[in-house]
């Protein structure tokens, strides 16, 4: 039984220490973490540069996306654990393209975070599949009668054209009312010219994903092929072919990422 006191004496006494110390710590001082990451199958995901003050905690997350898919990552699926102590992020949602890298930096708020270690859990990941069949949808001829068409749960309008002989822009707004999640790679869209060759469109924008009630802004640009006829002049087309299309989630598993201080970073970040 005495035995049993003084053991609870002790523990009592490492707690009151711990808890005064933390209390002696300036609310703004920085605690810094090491690098952490996590692998599938799917994806890689890094967390850097974690810092905490006493009343939040963020970091970057960098997510690789291993697959032909596309990936979606949710922040309000990740929780932030400290102790006894859950928070949950609010930012938003990001798609990562297929075999490409996305991030963002992502937060907390909260009260007395400056701990030495943490954890960050990754409930889950979401996967798209982009090998679904195409929408099908009619190609638009320039110039346009009717600036508004629709494809399966897709409906899209022209909003701006600019036609040159070099080249010609087109700015498009498109909104997604179906049950499952639309595909959107503007990338995919070719011009057949007015004398029949075919010029692809030259913006970099390769879409993005679409749930229902979203919209999306893409822009196609089509340069002048020699010989191809004068774009001002005569009529040509706008074929769609792989542009729309309508897929499934798929949900991938998380992990658990535990964070631990980098005492030289921490040492440095607030001299």
């Amino acid at each position: 039984m005495k035995r049993y006191l003084i053991g609870c004496l002790m523990a009592l006494s490492l707690l009151t220490n711990a808890q005064d110390k933390k209390k002696n710590i300036d609310p703004k001082y920085v605690f810094c973490y090491k690098q952490v990451s996590l692998e599938t199958d799917d994806y890689k995901i890094y967390i850097d540069d974690a810092v905490n003050e006493n009343t939040y905690s963020k970091f970057k997350i960098r997510i690789f996306n291993k697959t032909n898919d596309y990936l979606i990552f949710k922040p309000t699926d990740v929780t932030f654990k400290f102790g006894t102590q859950e928070l949950v992020s609010k930012d938003k949602q990001f798609v990562i393209l297929p075999n490409e890298e996305g991030g963002k930096v992502i937060d907390v708020k909260g009260t007395g975070l400056q701990e030495e270690k943490f954890m960050v859990e990754i409930k889950n990941v979401y996967k798209v599949s982009a090998n679904s069949p195409s929408v099908k949808c009619e190609d638009l001829t320039i110039p346009i009668a009717n600036k508004e068409f629709s494809a399966g749960g897709f409906k899209c309008e022209l909003k701006k054209s600019d036609l040159n002989t070099d080249k010609s822009n087109f700015k498009f707004e498109c909104s997604y009312a179906g049950d499952a999640i639309g595909i959107l790679a503007p990338n995919k869209c070719v011009a057949i010219m007015p004398k029949g060759q075919e010029s692809p469109n030259i913006n970099r924008n390769k879409g993005t994903l679409l749930e229902k009630g979203k919209n999306y802004d893409f822009t196609v640009e089509i340069k002048e092929i020699k010989g191809g006829g004068d774009m001002q002049k005569l009529p040509f087309k706008l074929v769609w072919s792989e542009t729309f299309k309508e897929s499934k989630v798929e949900l991938l598993k998380g992990g658990k990422l535990n964070m631990e201080l980098d005492q030289t970073k921490t040492a440095e970040k607030n001299q």
